[in-house]
């Protein structure tokens, strides 16, 4: 049988163009983004083991620190100085399903040691090479970041910068005038236990081939605060704002909607939904038992929030001494949301079932302190249990909501 050349030309090419059409194509013929970037600091080198701080190199996928004071990378089972989650700044769990590894950077320090920050340089790949950005496509970014406990600051412009060329600096500080993107509002980020997500969608000049993580201002144009250590940590404290980093995406996107991240973070006004965060004082009695003292501690949320209050974090402090005391002792974490929530949940994922969103960050805190994974269980009710605060026929529409947004705990 004769083979026609043009016509199994043809036929490739046809199958090809389709192919890319259908990874390109989603639900109802809208584009769906594409991967560029995938960094979750798992693969090392070949041979290589993280055994020092400083070792951000030592990834096989040409990671590296563009400044004299280099980053670090936490790897499980490294040790007590560079170990995950324990390690000599603090304690985090990877952001990362299985993960055990993340990354370190040094954002702030004061004075004289103000230049000696660290940053985190990954370059764009494809295959064995190197790859850029398009001129004028639109890219969701992402990472996560969460403050050590070793910090005695927290600050603000924790950013990504866009570059052509590997950058460098000698000063310690990357000055970054263009091609920088940081999260909403530019905040401070002091949470010391789970993990705050940066997001935001940026639009490249062109044939931009590395992103860099860092503070890119001098301390004169940075916000900073002083943070307390947390009792339960052993760290010694530093002059310093040092944060761990985990989980940087970069996704090429047709249409503003498919980074949902940053749709979130840049939406309203989040003030036409509630700003009311409910707050209780917990009664502790001498006749209560281990049990009932634990019951008696509620965690209150803001809408759409996991955050920890500081009311929630001296209950937290309080149950984690005595699964400490108790080591027999297992306990049950139930997270809860409110109808808004939940009926936002089924259209924008940042509000999916906020009850397990809020019982899995209480249960990383747990991790991050020492208790073992076996003695935490987690359940979400979503908004299907009322809130044994609530007063009907006194409290208001908000308030109720306020009570719902909760976490509520079993000792067994």
């Amino acid at each position: 049988m004769k083979f026609n050349l043009s016509i199994a030309l043809t036929l490739m090419l046809f199958l090809s163009s389709n192919v890319f059409l259908a990874q390109r194509k989603g639900k109802k013929g809208k584009s769906i983004s594409s991967d560029v970037l995938n960094m979750t600091f798992e693969r090392l080198q070949e041979d290589e083991e993280v055994t020092e701080l400083g070792s951000i190199s030592l990834l096989d996928n040409g990671v590296f620190s563009p400044t004299e004071n280099s980053a670090d990378l936490f790897r499980k089972g490294a040790g007590d100085i560079v170990g995950v989650p324990t390690n000599a700044f603090g304690s985090e769990e990877s952001d990362v399903d299985g993960g055990k590894t993340y990354a370190g950077i040094v954002a702030y320090r004061p004075g004289r040691e103000s230049s000696l920050r660290s940053y985190i340089t990954i370059p764009f790949l494809k295959g064995k090479g190197n790859t850029s950005l398009s001129k004028g496509l639109k890219y969701c970014v992402q990472f996560k970041v969460s403050l050590a406990e070793s910090s005695k600051y927290a600050c603000n412009n924790i950013g990504a910068y866009f570059t052509k060329e590997a950058p460098s600096s000698k000063s310690g500080i990357i000055n970054a005038p263009e091609n920088l993107i940081r999260g909403k509002n530019n905040r401070i980020h002091q949470g010391f236990f789970g993990w705050d997500e940066i997001c935001q969608i940026y639009t490249a000049k062109g044939d931009e081939k590395f992103i860099t993580i860092g503070n890119f201002d001098k301390n004169d144009n940075t916000r900073f605060m002083p943070v307390k250590k947390p009792k339960t940590s052993e760290v010694e404290s530093m002059k310093h704002a040092y944060y761990y980093v985990d989980n940087v995406t970069v996704k090429q996107i047709d249409d503003d909607e498919e980074c949902q991240c940053a749709v979130m973070s840049q939406m309203a006004n989040i003030e036409k939904y509630s700003t009311l965060i409910y707050t209780k004082a917990i009664h502790i009695e001498e006749s209560m038992s281990v049990g009932e003292r634990v019951a008696a501690q509620e965690l209150f949320f803001g809408f759409g929030k996991k955050d920890f209050t500081p009311n929630s974090k001296e209950s937290l402090k309080f149950i984690l001494g005595i699964l400490k005391s108790n080591p027999n002792a297992t306990i049950e974490v139930h997270g809860h949301s409110d109808t808004q929530e939940e009926g936002l949940g089924s259209s924008k994922e940042e509000f999916n079932d906020m009850g397990m969103v809020r019982a899995n960050y209480v249960k990383r805190y747990f991790l991050a302190n020492g208790v073992d994974e076996s003695r935490i269980a987690v359940k979400s009710h979503r908004d299907t249990e009322k809130s044994r605060e609530i007063a009907e026929g006194v409290d208001d529409d908000e308030l109720k909501a306020a009570k719902s947004r909760r976490v509520e705990f079993k000792l067994n």
